[in-house]
């Protein structure tokens, strides 16, 4: 028998992630819907599985509530993956957290150009 390291069942690694930026103007989800339409002309593939990261920090307001779970499903229809927030309202940090949304602080968004969107 060889003397060799024990087996670990799950390690860690450091690596950088490339994601989307989704700098919000609104939170509501038909809204949302109807811009991502006009702009991706009806290619709900576009995204191709990417992950975004949701900007909060450009919001006009800050709304009441926040439809997290309309909002999740809206972006997963367009094959973008939600996987953090930035900018988040105070107020709102709960409800991204049961949403499985990781609360991103401006170290942790690099500066990777979006994919442009068909023109029109």
């Amino acid at each position: 028998m060889s003397a060799s390291a024990p087996v670990r069942p799950i390690e860690f690694r450091n690596t950088t992630l490339g994601a989307t930026v989704a700098m919000l103007q609104a939170t509501e989800p038909p809204a949302l819907a109807d811009a991502l339409h006009k702009m991706l002309g009806g290619m709900p593939d576009f995204f191709n599985g990417e992950a975004v990261i949701l900007d909060f920090s450009t919001l006009p307001e800050v709304p009441p509530t926040i439809d997290w779970a309309g909002l999740n499903s809206l972006l997963r229809r367009y094959r973008l993956q939600p996987i953090g927030v930035f900018g988040l309202p105070p107020q709102h940090a709960e409800g991204a957290r049961r949403a499985g949304l990781a609360e991103l602080d401006a170290a942790a968004l690099g500066d990777r150009p979006a994919p442009q969107a068909p023109a029109p």
